[in-house]
């Protein structure tokens, strides 16, 4: 219940961001979710095994926690492997999608992300925050054709109309734009919650140890008539 409980947890915090960071988010957390499901069907075959002294059911239940087991650690030295690509490829779709912004074919799949993301983080911009937006950067490629120095609303404290006129550089006004970079942002969200995951992860990775050690002991006693 802990593994899919935090997979709820992960696809509702990254939903709002789907569009912007891709879809990879979501379809980890669905892989939480049926961990967690399937955690608590072979935890009822182990309680069944137990109750009825079935050593066939007790062999199952190891069995099954044992490659559940092995899949997580699987996936936890896949994300620590890969976790710069990822990044990488995070990092290009944004500012890909920077370039887009204001482009009113591009509105669902840039401008509005954008947004999104700027608004729920508090951040303004990818990595250097604010002056990104500048025509000088030549990133948001868009955006500057009518915006030379300006920044979306959506980067502002207080959001207004024309509230980041001119607060499209190095050192703007922290009182009026949000001047932490995205990308800063969520590496700040992810490791805020990191604890919270990690100790979770811990405690589920005890339980699944104390499973095997306990049906095995308990499946032995079985077969020496103990």
């Amino acid at each position: 219940l802990c593994v899919a409980g935090l997979g709820v947890y992960v696809a509702t915090a990254a939903k709002s961001y789907e569009d912007f960071f891709g879809s990879g988010s979501i379809s980890l957390s669905y892989v939480f979710i049926g961990c967690g499901i399937l955690i608590c069907l072979v935890g009822f075959l182990g309680c069944c095994g137990a109750m009825r002294h079935s050593t066939f059911m007790l062999l199952m239940y190891f069995v099954f926690v044992l490659m559940l087991f092995m899949v997580q650690v699987a996936a936890i030295v896949t994300i620590l492997v890969f976790k710069d690509d990822v990044k990488t490829q995070i990092k290009d779709a944004a500012l890909t999608k920077l370039g887009e912004f204001g482009d009113p074919t591009k509105s669902d799949i840039a401008t509005k992300p954008i947004d999104v993301v700027q608004k729920g983080l508090d951040c303004c911009g990818i990595e250097k925050g604010p002056v990104e937006w500048a025509a000088s950067q030549k990133k948001a490629t868009y955006w500057i054709r009518t915006h030379d120095n300006d920044v979306p609303d959506s980067c502002c404290v207080k959001e207004t109309t024309n509230c980041g006129k001119n607060e499209a550089k190095a050192t703007p006004d922290p009182a009026v734009v949000h001047t932490k970079g995205c990308e800063t942002a969520l590496y700040d969200y992810l490791t805020d919650n990191m604890l919270l995951i990690g100790g979770l992860g811990v405690a589920v990775a005890f339980l699944e140890l104390f499973g095997l050690c306990g049906s095995f002991m308990l499946r032995r006693a079985i077969l020496h008539g103990y």
